[in-house]
């Protein structure tokens, strides 16, 4: 019987990343759910940090699609992308809908991230910083 742990459920999403940053439409669809999911999330405020990290990666994504941002590697949005699909997912390691832990799961997921390529976050974050102080918001 196969353990349900948090990295059964991830090497699964890593799986799924490849052909999901190589369809426009899936990666799309991706980041619609994470959105949806974070505006869902907002009001708690425990989870205000991963919130906010979440909506980084979404930004990231996003400036990568659209080609505006490509200074991070492929594996790396892999990555990514595989811990936003972890994040909408409402069937993980710990289920969404256990209302207070639902969500510890993928906070432990975004920390493996962080951890993993944050040189890569943070040159990305340092560039989305520089390049609202040249072009402003509207």
């Amino acid at each position: 019987m196969e353990r349900h742990t948090i990295g059964n459920y991830f090497n699964k999403m890593k799986s799924k990343a490849s052909v999901i940053l190589d369809d426009d439409k899936q990666t799309g669809e991706l980041i619609t759910d994470a959105e949806k999911k974070t505006e869902t999330a907002q009001n708690n405020s425990g989870l205000r940090e991963l919130i906010t990290q979440v909506r980084s990666l979404i930004r990231l994504v996003k400036h990568y699609r659209d080609g505006t941002y490509r200074e991070v590697s492929k594996k790396s949005m892999m990555l990514v992308v595989a811990a936003l699909l972890y994040f909408v997912s409402p069937i993980d390691a710990v289920p969404d809908f256990l209302v207070g832990i639902g969500l510890l799961d993928d906070a432990a997921v975004l920390a493996f991230l962080y951890k993993t390529i944050k040189e890569e976050i943070d040159h990305y974050m340092e560039w989305e910083e520089k390049e609202q102080t040249i072009k402003p918001a509207p």
